[in-house]
């Protein structure tokens, strides 16, 4: 059966003389899911831009479990189409032809004035039945506003942003740039820098509650090689070990005070877009980061020309995209919530866009939000702690991420702990996605539409069901990055910590090795499936179980089904 998207129903334009229920500021990524889950609902949706919409740098990556968020709202809120944002090959052909594919995670490790050692670098390969990619966000952004368009949501003319919006106690009223004015009952500030709500109530506070802290330089850039062209790489006796094109992937350059993302958007045949996206952060104390040029080209190339084959990489780039520069992006709200409207994602704080946090968090924010929103609209009840329940969450989801990327930029001092960090981080990814997965088919499965087990939100970073101990793991080693950046141990002790944990720990399945610092390459071949299944049925952890069953391994939804 068509969805309500595929026949193709016009959107609807914004009718100052109509009531909404909600308002929705901010016309990109997280502003159009929720108005397609909301529209979809029967919930009367106005959709209006923000100043920023096309300059606030996003993320541009994601992950297995980023697919899972998506295949949640999916299935949870009736837009098939949803799940298609995890996955490559569902994606309109207009979408596709501009963004790219993701088929790994490389890490490559880099010293100043030394070419780049193999025997320094990681590569996780993502499984085959999985479609990670890179979503061009200029384009995928407005996807996202013509689907909820297509469901319904009412859309105020994409020249035309928001100026101010505010609300209280009996509803809100946003003002367009053009002076037209809209009235509804609740609001959504999801704009930005900009965020209207966010500064009539308290504003951004003076110093952000995170912390890390960076100083980032980023743009989109052509003329750019992929890597293995500029060092190829090295050939081992058995395929299991060899890296495979790091341009197949999402790549990140890792040096002592930073890292350097690179995002190609032009490695699949059918590519239209011969750009790289590139998105340098450095550690502002650092030595990296100190009398470098206001200019941020300038800046940047200052930066890679330390290292030998970077330099050669990026020599004869060209700019597609402007540079943008921000000497501290971190940024936090003071307030996030009053009564009829909340501050969302990029209006309530900013952190930085690494390991496909940022676009995953705004899959998991729609969701947090939008169930809570939905129950608001149908009871007229606007009552404010429902809602103060989702800021708290989106509160400790930030603190989550944040902890995992001070842990990332500490392990930057030494390959060995930027060795034994990208294992943390992996198992962490690999049972969130399992456990989320396993949530989600077992509240489908259900009889009464009780979708309380992705509802808990008090776990912060954990908000559905998982192995017993993960969370205690996670903490331990973590922990570890803790003491090196206080100066309580020293990096290899650290990285020799954390390998050890993964070794003893009962919840690390065998094949995976994470606990070998030599095992660099990742791939989760066929006869890697038999010997889990054989681990699952003989030793694995009981509740281990239930995550590797046939259905949770290898089930990845189609957006095509039904």
């Amino acid at each position: 059966m068509p969805t309500i998207a595929e026949r193709g129903r016009p959107a609807r334009t914004a009718d100052p003389a109509e009531l909404y229920d909600v308002a929705i500021l901010g016309r990109h990524l997280a502003g159009g899911l929720l108005a397609a889950v909301l529209a979809a609902q029967g919930i009367r949706v106005l959709l209006i831009g923000a100043p920023e919409d096309r300059t606030e740098p996003a993320g541009e990556t994601t992950v297995p479990y980023t697919a899972e968020v998506f295949l949640l709202l999916a299935k949870r809120f009736g837009v098939p189409e949803i799940a298609a944002f995890g996955l490559f090959r569902d994606l309109p052909e207009q979408v596709r032809a501009r963004s790219g594919v993701k088929g790994s995670l490389g890490f490559l490790y880099h010293r100043a004035g030394r070419p780049q050692d193999p025997a320094e670098t990681v590569q996780f390969h993502v499984p085959g039945e999985h479609g990670e990619w890179h979503p061009y966000r200029p384009v995928t952004d407005e996807y996202a506003v013509e689907l909820a368009g297509r469901y319904g949501a009412a859309l105020v003319p994409g020249a035309v942003t928001v100026a101010d919006a505010d609300a209280d106690g009996s509803g809100a009223w946003v003002k367009a740039e053009d002076g037209t004015a809209y009235r509804a009952r609740f609001v959504v500030d999801c704009c930005g820098g900009s965020a209207p709500l966010v500064r009539r109530h308290g504003g951004l506070d003076a110093q952000p509650r995170l912390a890390h802290r960076s100083t980032v330089y980023t743009a989109h850039l052509a003329g750019v090689p992929p890597f293995e062209q500029v060092v190829p790489p090295a050939r081992t006796r058995r395929r299991s070990t060899r890296n495979s094109p790091w341009s197949l992937g999402t790549v990140h350059h890792i040096v002592d005070g930073g890292w350097l993302q690179e995002v190609h958007f032009d490695n699949h045949k059918d590519s239209r877009n011969p750009t790289v996206s590139v998105t340098l952060s450095l550690d502002p104390g650092s030595d990296l980061a100190a009398d470098l040029p206001d200019d941020p080209g300038r800046a940047f190339f200052r930066v890679i020309n330390r290292y030998p084959d970077l330099a050669r990489q990026f020599g004869a780039a060209r700019v597609a995209r402007d540079w943008l520069a921000e000497p501290v992006y971190q940024r936090t709200a003071a307030v996030t919530t009053g009564e009829r409207w909340f501050a969302l994602e990029r209006s309530a704080g900013r952190n930085d866009m690494f390991l496909s946090r940022d676009v995953t968090m705004t899959g998991e924010l729609v969701h947090a939000l939008a169930g809570t929103l939905i129950n608001a609209v149908r009871t007229d009840d606007y009552s404010i702690t429902p809602f103060e329940r989702v800021a708290r969450f989106q509160t400790d989801l930030a603190d989550y991420n944040d902890r995992l990327l001070a842990a990332a930029r500490t392990a930057c001092r030494d390959f060995q702990l930027w060795n034994a960090f990208t294992r943390v981080w992996l198992l962490w990814q690999i049972l969130a996605d399992l456990s989320l997965k396993r949530a989600r088919l077992d509240a489908e499965a259900g009889q009464n539409g009780d979708w309380s087990t992705v509802e808990q939100f008090e776990g912060g970073g954990l908000w559905f069901p998982t192995p017993r101990g993960l969370r205690e793991l996670l903490d331990r080693t973590l922990t570890n990055f803790d003491d090196v950046r206080l100066g309580l141990i020293g990096p290899q002790a650290a990285a020799d910590r954390v390998f050890a944990e993964l070794r003893r720990s009962p919840m690390v399945p065998p094949l995976y090795a994470f606990g070998n610092p030599s095992a660099r390459v990742y791939r989760f071949t066929f006869p890697k499936r038999l010997r889990m299944l054989w681990w699952t049925k003989t030793s694995a952890p009981e509740d281990f179980r239930r995550l590797l069953t046939r259905d949770n391994v290898t089930s990845v939804t189609s957006a095509s089904s039904r």
